[in-house]
């Protein structure tokens, strides 16, 4: 048998941010930028004053900063908090081959040591970096061909966890063993199932996995025992959750080929699959002039996981708008853009938008990418408008620039803070590595 958990550990503990190629380390700045960001977007979300309210009884001491907030909370409640806030608004990051969502968990778990212990800037990109990097990288045991992971799973739910334990422990500084026993433990927590989608707990999934990774990592402090063949084990976490698990897959090319470097940054608030058919309805409205009111028909051929995540042709609530291919096609042809306006509630019982859900049609393609999508729309005086995305936004064929992620991050952040403040917080985001001690940095993240 393959230690692939062992292996895992000691990559996570022998490499150092120094060790990083450049682009990795810029890599992990990103996605914490954007996971800061999505964190202070989603504060005021009433999922996250609903949790507030419901964890109020069971807080322990409060001295953990929730980004966006007044409100300081316990570790773990606060590593909940910040990974429910984080994907609350689905901004958040994506690896395309799992899809995983890992920085909500990873983010949320390194914010809430941070606030307790001396942890540098490069300790804290190092941690964002091999808990994001190795989460998919296990992940990929999970997806990669012939493998099969069940379309009812939640990977953000199995992997963040992981994710989490791994980041928490690079900051504790953990031997070998010790990282060996947080990924058992973390794994042991693994949970999520997609059939939540459009609902709060939805985004209760990354916010569980962010506190189980803690928790995991600060049990294995203490001594807490866990086999070390949790990922690869005859009954373990890989032929539990995946038929025809490929082992190799986490591990092969570790270290010189990085997976974090093709995580993708949300440019729209929805599920990722959503993402291509929103691009190939710009480029029909970027080419050509009309009033979506003519609109006969829309027709998409998609990849056949859009149909199975986000096929809602008339969602009631804005959580379920969010995860519909069908309101996102419906807001993008009539406004010309993609943003949190177009997934309000009143937008969801417009009833304008509502007739022209009704109008698409999709075809689940197995040819088609997951990034890809054909759009077609028919006017009702016949003309014919079509569309193609090949590469959506965010891809690593078509990733989101620096420039991209700032303005992004900057936008949520004037949902809490006033503009001057906003812009000093993403700056700091963005020098953050040269910090000696983040603990002030973290502070500031409060309201």
């Amino acid at each position: 048998m393959t230690a692939i958990t062992r292996e895992i550990a000691r990559f996570a503990v022998q490499t150092h941010y120094d060790a990083l190629p450049k682009a990795v380390a810029h890599e992990g700045v990103r996605a914490f930028t954007n996971f800061v960001g999505c964190a202070a977007g989603g504060a005021n979300e009433v999922v996250c004053a609903k949790m507030i309210d419901i964890i109020g009884d069971f807080n322990g001491k409060s001295d953990c900063v929730v980004i966006g907030s007044k409100v300081k909370l316990d570790a773990l409640n606060a590593a909940l908090l910040n990974s429910l806030a984080s994907a609350s608004l689905s901004f958040n990051d994506t690896h395309y081959q799992t899809v995983i969502h890992p920085t909500s968990a990873v983010g949320a778990a390194l914010i809430s040591l941070a606030t307790k212990r001396n942890v540098s800037g490069k300790q804290l990109i190092e941690a964002v970096v091999l808990g994001d990097e190795l989460c998919c990288r296990i992940g990929n045991i999970l997806c990669t061909p012939p493998a099969e992971c069940a379309v009812g799973l939640s990977t953000t739910g199995l992997l963040g966890s992981i994710g989490a334990a791994i980041a928490a422990g690079k900051v504790m500084g953990f031997n070998e063993d010790q990282m060996s026993t947080a990924i058992g433990i973390a794994a042991n927590q693994s949970m999520g199932i997609r059939e939540a989608h459009a609902s709060m707990s939805s985004w209760f999934t990354p916010a569980n996995a962010a506190r189980s990774g803690l928790w995991a990592a600060l049990m294995a402090e203490k001594g807490f025992t866990c086999p070390d063949t949790m990922i690869e084990g005859v009954k373990g976490f890989a032929v539990s959750f995946s038929s025809n698990p490929q082992m190799g897959a986490a591990t092969d090319g570790l270290g010189k080929k990085w997976d974090l470097l093709e995580l993708a940054y949300k440019p729209y608030p929805c599920g990722v699959v959503v993402h291509p058919v929103i691009d190939a309805c710009f480029e029909i409205t970027n080419k050509t002039k009309f009033d979506a009111r003519d609109i006969a028909r829309v027709e998409l051929r998609v990849n056949p996981l859009c149909l199975q995540l986000c096929n809602r042709p008339q969602p009631n609530i804005r959580a379920q708008a969010m995860v519909s291919f069908q309101h996102w096609t419906a807001t993008t042809l009539t406004y010309k853009e993609a943003g949190l306006p177009q997934v309000t509630e009143a937008m969801v019982h417009d009833a304008g938008i509502a007739a022209l859900r009704a109008k698409v049609q999709a075809t689940a393609d197995d040819k088609v990418g997951r990034e890809e999508t054909y759009a077609k729309v028919t006017l009702n005086d016949g003309r014919v408008f079509e569309g193609y995305c090949k590469h959506a936004i965010s891809t690593p064929q078509n990733p989101m620039t620096d420039k991209h992620i700032d303005d992004k991050t900057r936008l949520q952040m004037e949902l809490v803070f006033d503009k001057a403040k906003a812009r000093r917080v993403v700056d700091e985001c963005w020098r953050v590595a040269a910090l000696a001690d983040v603990r002030g940095f973290v502070e500031s993240l409060a309201a």
